[in-house]
């Protein structure tokens, strides 16, 4: 009998995990913007994108529920005039000036990073895309824009 009164614990507790897990949603929401000009100097020029989140990106009825980062697809543009680009992707909590962390990227590339994973999100989180140059004519055009596209769950 204390047999049988452990097996139906252990089966009630395996099915409020499944159950639970079952209920986890996942979505994404993907943003595009221009980095913009950007104005060389003698010490190097920078421009960004953000891709900063706020209530209407995400749907109805979701704005109480705990949500996490599951990964951050990206697609970057470039400065075809620009000498020694280099661009950095960072990743900044909902409403939080500071950053969690910056990863390099690739100009003109796109892939996943996976660095940020499990990381609160949700209305008011961000990312930065940096375009740096160390040299180039003294405005540089970008010849198009960048994605960022968030894959979240809750």
């Amino acid at each position: 009998m204390k047999a049988s009164k452990i097996l139906v614990a252990g089966l009630a507790l395996l099915s409020a995990v499944i159950s639970t897990t079952a209920l986890a949603t996942d979505d994404t929401i993907t943003k595009t913007a221009s980095p913009g000009s950007m104005l060389v100097l003698s010490n190097g020029g920078v421009s960004l994108s953000q891709f900063g989140l706020t209530s209407s990106d995400f749907p109805s009825g979701t704005g109480t529920k705990t949500k996490t980062l599951t990964g951050i697809d990206w697609q970057t543009t470039w400065y075809p005039e620009a000498i020694g680009e280099t661009l950095e992707l960072c990743y900044f909590r909902p409403y939080s000036s500071t950053e969690v962390g910056c990863r390099p990227i690739p100009p003109n590339s796109s892939g996943t990073i996976n660095d940020f994973n499990n990381q609160r999100f949700g209305n008011g989180a961000k990312v930065i895309i940096y375009h740096r140059a160390e040299d180039g004519s003294r405005v540089l055009q970008p010849a198009g824009q960048d994605t960022v596209t968030y894959h979240y769950s809750y």
